[in-house]
């Protein structure tokens, strides 16, 4: 079966080893599992034209993708079966022709369109879980990471003052300080394997989308990239919801001891947790016994989806 995993770039280069962002990052391993052509460069879509293909996966929506590359391999392929992954409920997940297809997300949020043949859920999050780093020689305490979103302003407000660190593009710092946050900004972080920026820092903030609160998403990715970077994560108040339907459902009296209400809650738990990190650290990576079989099992559901479908057909 000829699989191509379709990203949203229309640039002429690209170092996947030092991909930055979180889809970018799933589509080169799950490319890595299929086996299969991922789609990144110019060079990428002029190579794939000479190709057929039983399956398109589109690893992201995006009103920058190359539309115009995208369409013309679709005109190519008319009878390759379509897949779109989709971990942000808020991007629609539809996309120039690319239509009818299967809608494979990590969140239950029900789309109603003629255009969806049929919608799966999955935890494609834990693509990003792995056997954690060596511990190194941590310099920082606090940080959160990610861009602006304007319906986690209140949480961003609260949380995101003097002492902790905030990682994200230097276009978004007037935004975070329009709803004065006072941070130490800091520039995005890096992700090479083992040299991961989020390795120098003890602790991570885990905060959602005031939708999130009631509408179930699996835990996002920064649970998995704290996992193998050995970071406790303090997690937001709201975000009970999330956690008492995750895999952490099962450790809800632990986790208790890491939610966090305030910004003065969280000086005092980050306060609390430095007179023994390793311990803390020791209890969260407890919770995680069994991600690898969570893993494996989103994988094997997810090849099994795409497999059936394009074989019945």
């Amino acid at each position: 079966m000829n699989i191509a995993i379709i990203e949203i770039y229309a640039v002429k280069k690209m170092n996947l080893h030092n991909a930055i962002d979180a889809h970018l990052r799933n589509s080169v391993i799950l490319s890595k599992y299929f086996n299969c052509d991922l789609l990144v460069t110019e060079s990428d879509f002029i190579k794939s034209f000479k190709k057929k293909y039983d399956v398109l996966i589109l690893g992201y929506a995006s009103g920058y993708a190359p539309f115009k590359s995208i369409n013309k391999l679709i005109e190519l392929n008319p009878k390759a079966y379509k897949y779109v992954l989709s971990n942000e409920y808020n991007i629609a997940p539809s996309i120039a022709k690319f239509h009818p297809y299967y809608l494979i997300a990590n969140y239950e949020k029900k789309y109603k369109t003629n255009k969806i043949i049929k919608q799966y859920f999955l935890n494609l999050n834990l693509l990003f879980s792995r056997n954690c780093n060596e511990i190194n020689n941590k310099k920082y305490d606090c940080i959160y990471y990610g861009t602006f979103r304007i319906n986690r302003s209140k949480y961003f407000t609260e949380y995101l003052q003097n002492n902790i660190y905030l990682s994200t593009s230097s276009k978004n710092y007037k935004k975070f300080k329009h709803v004065n946050c006072n941070p130490i900004f800091i520039q995005k972080l890096k992700w090479n394997k083992y040299k991961e920026t989020l390795n120098n820092f003890k602790y991570q903030l885990y905060i959602e989308d005031d939708y999130t609160h009631n509408n179930f998403n699996n835990l996002a990715n920064r649970w998995y990239e704290a996992g193998f970077c050995n970071n406790v994560v303090f997690f937001d108040v709201n975000c009970r919801n999330t956690i008492n339907k995750s895999e952490l459902q099962y450790y809800q009296d632990q986790v208790a001891n890491y939610i966090v209400e305030s910004y003065e809650d969280l000086q005092n738990k980050i306060k609390e947790c430095n007179k023994d990190f390793e311990k803390h650290l020791a209890i969260q990576k407890s919770w995680r016994l069994n991600e690898d079989y969570l893993r494996e099992n989103m994988l094997k559901e997810l090849k099994e989806i795409i497999y059936k479908n394009t074989n019945n057909g």
